[in-house]
């Protein structure tokens, strides 16, 4: 063969064919290194969660109980992870606006819905067509604190307990009335229970407000109501007011001296304001228990106890499938009461 063809074939081979081969046997290596991330999706794995701030919206005005409840959480868990956990304040027709925005958020676990009672369990009966289902719609995280109601009565009608309130309703069917803050608010349903548990016609007049609902009984217009014990106990030292019951099945260490409801003779009831943090439904469930865990820890120490007791709450914390079975148990037992009272949403 001609000599300066073996010599053109010997350098074009190390020119072309060589460096080929020397990249093969490294691209494996390169592939490493040059090859994005795999996602959490393909790895089946959660990245660490907060790594950016968390929005956590309650449907009610701030300096409500709702409202300190989330901020004092929120603070809480901003100490334990670093990252701000940001309240924002969407009131409106009844908390609906403010737990769609919730339901409709991205479930990723930067968006957090801090409520309750009335917004998981009375708004779908008391509105004839929402956009969304509590229960499905949304990832239930626990149960943060409760609070009973407090019966109050004028002390002009010399009533001292609930057995002299049922009396006094028999004795005069239809013209002893009571007041709430509203049409399927908390006291106003509590005084449906109270009817037709006693089996007694009590009239119910609705105010715009708990103020005025206690105002109400102060000045005698009513007789009676089923309000929050911070907004009442003063009246109630000063005279103005007479606490007969409390609406929670054991008695309340907010009000130790009040008996209970039940312990006049009527064992199943029982109304506790109650409030809960959600998440959009299919939250990532390692999220879910990160929370939930958190809750249980944050509100069992004894700063919280004494923080919750200031705002006439009580820790009653509840996760997941404990906190399920129980709000199943709620929608079972305010379903019939609210139909038969015909309350619908103001």
């Amino acid at each position: 063969m001609n000599p300066l063809v073996t010599q053109r074939r010997r350098l074009l081979r190390a020119a072309t064919i060589e460096p080929m081969l020397r990249l093969a046997s490294i691209a494996p290596t390169l592939s490493m290194v040059l090859a994005p991330p795999a996602s959490a999706a393909e790895t089946g794995k959660t990245l660490p969660w907060p790594v950016r701030p968390v929005r956590v919206i309650v449907p009610f005005a701030p300096a409500g109980t709702v409202d300190m409840l989330a901020r004092y959480v929120g603070n809480q868990m901003q100490k334990q992870t670093g990252q701000a956990f940001v309240v924002e304040n969407r009131p409106g027709a009844g908390g609906n606006v403010c737990t769609e925005q919730a339901v409709q958020a991205p479930a990723d676990g930067y968006t957090l819905l801090v409520s309750g009672l009335p917004t998981h369990i009375f708004n779908p009966f008391l509105y004839a067509k929402l956009p969304f289902d509590p229960m499905r719609d949304l990832t239930h995280i626990a149960m943060l604190a409760s609070a009973p109601n407090l019966l109050i009565v004028n002390p002009g009608l010399d009533i001292k307990t609930v057995g002299e309130l049922v009396e006094r309703a028999r004795a005069q069917p239809g013209k002893i009335s009571f007041s709430s803050a509203g049409n399927g608010t908390s006291g106003h349903l509590a005084g449906e229970l109270l009817r037709g548990q006693a089996g007694v016609a009590v009239q119910h007049v609705p105010y715009k407000g708990q103020s005025d609902a206690i105002s109400a009984v102060v000045r005698g217009d009513v007789a009676f109501a089923f309000v929050t014990i911070p907004g009442t106990l003063a009246l109630v030292n000063d005279g103005r007011l007479r606490a007969i019951a409390v609406t929670s099945k054991a008695r309340s260490k907010l009000v130790p001296d009040v008996p209970t409801v039940a312990q006049a003779g009527y064992p199943d009831f029982e109304v506790l304001a109650w409030y809960s943090m959600a998440a959009p439904a299919r939250t990532p469930p390692d999220v879910v228990d990160t929370l939930a865990a958190s809750m249980s820890r944050i509100l069992g120490t004894d700063e919280s106890r004494d923080w919750l007791a200031a705002q006439g709450l009580e820790p009653n914390v509840l996760t997941k499938d404990a906190f399920l079975a129980y709000m199943r148990a709620e929608t079972a037992k305010w379903g019939p009461i609210i139909r038969a009272s015909g309350a619908v949403a103001n």
